[in-house]
This record gives C-alpha cells, structure tokens and sequence, in this order.
C-alpha cells in the first residue's frame, strides 16, 4: 500500500504518520494486520500532526505553489533554498498551519514536509503512545468502552513494546487517545 499515491511530485508526505483524518479514515478501513505493517515506520520519537481540513493532496499543492512563488521548486533552486537556512524552512498554509520543508533523499520526491511541532493545528506525541493509541482503537473503539492498563498493556506487547505500570487521565496515551479521537 502506497499512502503516498495521493500526493503531487515532487512532495514527499506520509499521510499515516502527519495527518489525523488521513489516520482516521485508515483505522476505520483497514485490517490490524495491515496497520500493523503501517505501524512499522513510526518510529518511538516525537510525531507531529496535522489535525486540520486540508486533505493531503491540498497540503502538497499548497506548498507547490509556495515554493513556485519563492522560485524554489525546480529540484537545484529548491535545494539552494533550504540549505541556505540551515536545511530546512518553515512555511505557513492558509489555513494557517505551520509546515517544515527540507530536502528529501529520492529523486523525484525531493521536497519533504511534515507539519510543525508548534504550528496551528499539530498534536504531537510520542510514536510507541500513537502506536498503542491506534491499535486500541482497532480493538476496542466500541462506545461506552473503557480503557484499562490491562488492555493497554495488551495491544503494546503486540507492536511489541513494554508495559505501563499506570494510566494517568491527563497524560500519555489517555489524553492522545482523547485528543485524537474526541476532536473529529
């Protein structure tokens, strides 16, 4: 599965890793197994991500057309214009939300985005949190659900990460799961 496909060149952008609805709509359609293997490049560092109303494909022609406007979108200009700023920019959409942009490693996508850990509209949290945030939904998004330690630890022996000791309401995966699917 390519979560890529809907993306313009030359713009590099995991929509499972940095956009909320894109993530949504995947756990709502999509097998465990699947997600599971989606789950793979998340890494255990901090994700950042957008929780806004542009689609990704509205993202990636959005900063298109800001670096045509900086004329920096041809490959050698898009790389003198990043490097020139230590390798990275920031830029903001109009719907206000704040993105970085460097240089990819592939050829043809060689513009990389993600959304800024304190623009409008970005949740961050830590990848082994998102990965046990996603499998519980998968296994245990009925209504009226409650969220135990047991169930926690549960689905994060499956993705194969330690257990918790505690839940804390306001904390860790309660809040991540509150933030990210009480908002939709």
């Amino acid at each position: 599965m390519d979560e890529e496909t809907d993306i313009p060149f030359p713009v590099r952008f995991n929509p499972f890793k940095h956009h909320r609805n894109y993530i949504l709509d995947m756990l709502n359609g999509t097998s465990a197994e699947t997600i599971i293997g989606l789950l793979d490049p998340i890494c255990n560092n901090y994700i950042d991500i957008y929780t806004g109303e542009m689609n990704p494909d509205a993202i990636g022609n959005a900063v298109i057309s800001i670096l045509n406007s900086n004329r920096a979108l041809q490959a050698d200009a898009f790389t003198h214009w990043v490097t020139s700023k230590n390798g990275y920019r920031q830029i903001k959409l109009e719907d206000q939300s704040e993105w970085i942009v460097r240089k990819g490693n592939e050829t043809e996508r060689y513009i990389h985005i993600h959304p800024a850990r304190t623009g409008a509209f970005t949740l961050r949290f830590k990848g082994s949190t998102l990965k046990t945030v996603y499998q519980l939904k998968i296994n245990y998004a009925r209504p009226g659900e409650t969220l135990t330690l047991e169930k926690v630890n549960r689905v994060r022996e499956h993705v194969g990460l330690p257990p918790l000791k505690k839940l804390e309401q306001s904390k860790g995966i309660l809040n991540c799961y509150r933030k990210f699917f009480d908002q939709r």
